[in-house]
C-alpha cells in the first residue's frame, strides 16, 4: 500500500488515494461539473470509489452525499477524504453493494451520480489487482444494475448523472429509458477537437417526458 494525497485544484480540496487501488480520472471530474445538482440536494454516489465525486459535489455544490462503495479499502479512503476536507457533515460513506442501497435507503434522493464500471466481463483482459478489475469491469455492478439502483433510489423528478463509454451510448440510454429514467441532456467528450468521442455524460430524469438536448462536444484531455 502506498498512500498519496492529490490536489483537486479547487479551493484546497484534497483526496487521499492508494496506488494499489483504483484511482479517479478526468471522467469523474467531468461528471461532477456536468451534474447540475442544487445546494442542499440529497445525492447518492453509487460506486463512490475514493470519493472524488462525493467531495466535489459536497464542496462545490453544497450537496448532502450518501457515498456507496463495495470495496472496504476505498470506502475507508472516501470517509477519510471527507474528514480531511471538513466535509464529514455532508458526506456519509457506506461500505455496501450498490444493489443493496435501495433497501437500505429507499426512494429519498434528489439525484444519483455514478461513474460505473465501463467494460462487460469478457471484454478485454482483467487487471491483475482485483480492486482495479472490479472498478473497470462489470464484475460486481452491471449497467442494468446501475440503472435499477438509480430508479429505486430517486424521488419522482429526481435526476441520474452518469459518465460512460461512447461505444455503449445506445445500450445505456435504452437501459435508463426502459426504467423510467428519461435521457434529457447529453454531452459527448472527445480526447481533442475533431477526434471521435470516447465518453459521454448524460442526465436522466425520473418520470420525465421524452426530449433530449444534445450539448456541443467537449474536448477533454486525459493527462
Amino acid at each position: 500500500m502506498a498512500e498519496r494525497v492529490d490536489d483537486l485544484q479547487y479551493r484546497g480540496l484534497k483526496l487521499i488515494q492508494d496506488t494499489d487501488e483504483y484511482r479517479f480520472g478526468v471522467d469523474a471530474v467531468e461528471l461532477a461539473a456536468f451534474a447540475d445538482v442544487k445546494r442542499g440536494a440529497a445525492v447518492a454516489d453509487i460506486g463512490a470509489g475514493t470519493g472524488v465525486l462525493s467531495v466535489l459535489l459536497a464542496a462545490k455544490k453544497g450537496a448532502r452525499v450518501t457515498a456507496v462503495e463495495i470495496n472496504p479499502a476505498t470506502a475507508a479512503l472516501c470517509r477519510r477524504s471527507a474528514e480531511l476536507n471538513g466535509l464529514d457533515g455532508q458526506i456519509a460513506t457506506y461500505c455496501m453493494r450498490a444493489q443493496d442501497a435501495p433497501a437500505a435507503f429507499g426512494r429519498v434522493f434528489d439525484a444519483v451520480v455514478s461513474n460505473p464500471p465501463y467494460f462487460k466481463v469478457g471484454s478485454g483482459a482483467l487487471h491483475a489487482r482485483p480492486a482495479v478489475a472490479n472498478a473497470r469491469h462489470e464484475l460486481t455492478l452491471t449497467l442494468a444494475e446501475t440503472a435499477d439502483c438509480a430508479a429505486a433510489l430517486l424521488k419522482p423528478g429526481g435526476a441520474l448523472y452518469v459518465v460512460y463509454p461512447a461505444d455503449r451510448l445506445a445500450e445505456a440510454l435504452a437501459a435508463f429509458s426502459v426504467r423510467g429514467l428519461e435521457p434529457k441532456r447529453l454531452q459527448l467528450l472527445t480526447p481533442a477537437a475533431g477526434r471521435p468521442p470516447r465518453l459521454f455524460t448524460v442526465k436522466c430524469v425520473s418520470g420525465a417526458r421524452p426530449g433530449l438536448k444534445i450539448l456541443p462536444e467537449r474536448p477533454v484531455r486525459a493527462d
